[in-house]
Formats: structure tokens, C-alpha cells, sequence
């Protein structure tokens, strides 16, 4: 098994509305069980979320990069995504870890 399960499950997840990005996220972060965020984070805005993400005691998993979350999910880049259900928050980072 590689990372690229990873990144297919994630692709999966997002049509089903188990995976969210953007704005949705932002309004949505109490929902989310476990957010994924780019590796290669650079812009002060950013930090910013990532800071406010680790207040706020949220699991975090960092793998990819923006252009590869991206991909896996139809768009050219994605800083952080949140993913919904605890069980498929659990079988992404068992798909992590088996990957690694």
C-alpha cells in the first residue's frame, strides 16, 4: 500500500461531502474530526490557520503537499482539507500510516 491510497481515499471522501475545504471549513472546524494540511504551507495566512487550528486542539495530519491534496481532489492547490466522520478520519491516517 503507498500514500497514493491515501490520496485516492481522500478523492473518494470529497464527492460525499466528507471531506471539506475552504470557506466550509472555516465555518464548519467544530465538525471536523481530523484536518489535513499541506506540507509546503508558505503564506502568512496560512501559519495563521495553522496556528488556529493547534489552539484549538485539533488532530492534524501533514503528508503532502498543496499541488498533491489538490490533485487528489480535482483543484491546482489545497492548503488544508477537513475530514467529517471519525471513522473515515481513522482509516485515512491508517491508510498514512501504512503508506510510510
Amino acid at each position: 500500500m503507498s500514500l497514493n491510497d491515501a490520496l485516492g481515499f481522500l478523492g473518494l471522501l470529497y464527492p460525499t461531502h466528507q471531506v471539506i475545504i475552504g470557506e466550509e471549513l472555516h465555518k464548519r472546524m467544530d465538525e471536523v474530526s481530523l484536518i489535513v494540511a499541506a506540507t509546503d504551507l508558505d503564506s502568512g495566512e496560512s501559519l495563521r490557520t495553522l496556528g488556529r487550528i493547534k489552539r484549538a486542539h485539533k488532530p492534524l495530519s501533514q503528508s503532502f503537499k498543496a499541488s498533491e491534496l489538490g490533485k487528489a481532489l480535482g483543484h491546482a492547490e489545497i492548503k488544508f482539507l477537513g475530514i467529517i466522520g471519525k471513522k473515515a478520519a481513522m482509516s485515512y491516517l491508517l491508510k498514512i500510516k501504512k503508506g510510510e
